[in-house]
């Protein structure tokens, strides 16, 4: 059986490249291919591409915010090739089965009238997965009937599962831990990232973790989960001479938890005689209390350029309502950080249940006194988290998938407006700006 995997495109006010890099495509890939299929991957996102395209009509109250303002958005964009393409190129392949990513709930609506177009032209068998499939299964199921099959967490039992109910297959559920994405099926220099080729894996899955407004648990659990380190390890040499990776970003949602492993993880890396010149990138897992000097210094050396962290607000009281970690060492982490060269960024939210003006504001000073880079993150729904069933927001709102980002702007609470939220944003981005031409000004003097 020949099997389509697509990533589709995404309409959106702004795009994020690093994150492009289909790893759940490449995961369903590889079970596939296991199973006895014959598998391509189409990522109409790459080589990237954008279109400008009207506000959508669930939009036009941003209008006034966004326009003439250089600090927000400059316009709605759909990044990836059009349907039209998308179309060709399956008619190309010839496809038993065609698959589409669905990760992010703000974007159903492109994966929705792509499995219609693709239904209605090829008439064949159609399904999807990721974190929104998961999320939202019932209500995909009767939101689009042209999606034939709709998979639920992880691809290595997911994809079994439908191959062996739906089309009477047998196929193995495999050990993720053992299970290596089909790098090969994507061409290396279509991911770049400051001239540089850049893949994204995983070395570890889960977060015992309870943060209110998280949902990965849905996907992966809270138990955490380790791969060998030495298999992560040639994971990597296999990218670095295959694909010239020189970045290496794991999408880990707690990768420095347990010391022990990480370290073990490292020490390969530093050690090893074949990725030269190589970073590492973790932009959601590293919490802070997991951080260490003695570990930080093992990370810089490994070959990490760039620290991201995680603060969501100053505010003990609010941090503890919504159940993150306890901690008490951001400042030694960052001066530490800042004493190995690493660049620190520390991202904040926007407009969570419970905040204040002031109190955002303050967590926005404090972290740029502290000479960090101001990361802000605009409060959405977060589909299947703890603090989904206790948003006081209409129904009208909930059922609209289309808001369910940062760009919205969406949710409005007693203690903050639209306006206040976009104007907490804009001050951020100030904050951000300034720090960041800081830091190449010292770098160029240094």
């Amino acid at each position: 059986m020949k099997v389509t995997l697509i990533q589709p495109p995404i309409e959106d006010f702004y795009s994020t490249p690093i994150r492009f890099y289909p790893l759940g495509l490449l995961y369903a890939a590889r079970v596939l291919q296991r199973a006895g299929c014959e598998v391509e991957v189409l990522d109409t996102l790459t080589p990237p591409r954008k279109k400008q395209l009207p506000y959508p009509a669930d939009f036009e109250y941003l209008k006034p915010y966004f326009e003439n303002n250089p600090l927000l958005f400059n316009g709605y964009y759909r990044f990836g090739l059009d349907d039209d393409a998308i179309l060709s190129k399956v008619k190309e392949s010839k496809p038993d089965l065609v698959g589409i990513s669905s990760n992010f709930t703000a974007y159903f609506d492109n994966v929705a009238r792509l499995a219609q177009k693709l239904k209605a032209e090829l008439d064949v068998p159609v399904f999807i997965g990721g974190h929104h499939a998961t999320a939202f299964a019932n209500e995909i199921r009767q939101k689009c009937s042209a999606i034939d099959y709709v998979l639920t967490g992880p691809a290595e039992d997911a994809v079994p599962e439908m191959l062996s109910t739906v089309h009477n297959m047998s196929c193995k559920k495999p050990d993720w831990q053992d299970l290596i994405p089909a790098h090969e099926l994507v061409t290396g220099d279509n991911y770049r990232l400051s001239c540089r080729n850049i893949v994204s894996l995983t070395a570890t899955r889960g977060c015992p973790y309870k943060c209110e407004f998280c949902s990965i648990h849905n996907m992966f659990g809270r138990k955490m989960e380790y791969r060998e380190p030495h298999r992560v390890l040639s994971e990597m040499q296999w990218c670095y001479e295959n694909k010239n990776t020189r970045i290496f970003n794991f999408e880990d949602d707690n990768l420095s938890f347990h010391h022990t492993w990480f370290e073990q993880l490292l020490d390969l890396i530093r050690s090893d005689r074949t990725l030269k010149d190589i970073e590492l990138s973790a932009m959601n897992g590293l919490c802070i209390s997991s951080l260490n000097p003695p570990l930080l210094e093992k990370m810089a050396d490994a070959g990490c350029r760039y620290l991201n962290l995680s603060l969501v607000t100053q505010d003990q009281n609010l941090r503890e309502n919504l159940e993150r970690p306890r901690y008490s060492d951001l400042e030694n982490v960052v001066e530490t950080a800042q004493k190995l060269g690493l660049v620190v960024t520390v991202h904040i939210i926007l407009g969570l249940p419970g905040q204040t003006y002031d109190e955002i504001k303050g967590s926005i000073d404090y972290l740029h006194d502290l000479g960090v880079l101001v990361g802000p993150s605009v409060f959405y729904i977060p589909p299947a988290s703890e603090i989904y069933q206790k948003l006081t927001i209409s129904s009208s709102l909930l059922s609209k998938w289309m808001l369910y980002r940062s760009s919205a702007f969406a949710i409005e609470t007693e203690q903050l407006t639209r306006d206040q939220l976009i104007e907490l944003f804009v001050y951020a981005r100030q904050k951000y700006l300034i720090e960041k031409e800081r830091s190449i000004t010292h770098a160029s003097s240094g």
